[in-house]
């Protein structure tokens, strides 16, 4: 059921990028723009999103997806239209740039919610994992309290404590 709802989520993205850059190069009609999203959103499922995307990460699978899509539109929809090879390059760019940006989030949803990879090992950006280590001492070779605690009341520490460094004036 999740590998449903991630393949009808890349449909949608897919046909909503492909309705709204190739009308603008070509004429293509609906249901030609219907069935190669279908295809496309197959082919870019399978090799992309369940393939790449686990073994190589995001960026890698995004960069995927790109080739995928800018080659799959110039030649799945450059052979059927008899046109200026310009129009059809920058109809397959501009689609495949507008496809990989959605991709990106796409690939976040496909880790966390269909693959399961980012459940043990996800991390927050904010929180005690990214945070530095601060220490209560200002000199590290000042006698420690329990130190003092242990030694006898007669004997004298051969070093004498520092005071804290002053903080530099600004």
């Amino acid at each position: 059921m999740k590998h449903l709802l991630a393949l009808v989520l890349k449909y949608l993205l897919t046909t909503t990028v492909m309705f709204a850059i190739l009308p603008l190069f070509l004429r293509v009609s609906s249901a030609e723009i219907l069935w190669f999203s279908l295809w496309l959103t197959l082919v870019a499922y399978a090799l992309g999103d369940l393939y790449v995307l686990p073994r190589l990460g995001n960026v890698s699978a995004t960069i995927a997806d790109f080739g995928l899509v800018f080659v799959a539109t110039w030649i799945g929809i450059g052979a059927f239209y008899d046109t200026a090879g310009g129009a059809i390059l920058s109809a397959a760019f501009f689609s495949a740039l507008l496809v990989a940006f959605g991709e990106l989030l796409f690939h976040a949803y496909v880790l966390r919610f269909v693959i399961g990879q980012h459940e043990k090992e996800d991390v927050p950006l904010i929180g005690s994992q990214w945070q530095t280590e601060a220490a209560e001492e200002f000199d590290v070779r000042a006698t420690r309290s329990d130190d003092r605690e242990s030694k006898q009341p007669g004997q004298e520490s051969n070093r004498q404590e520092q005071e804290p460094p002053n903080p530099p004036i600004l």
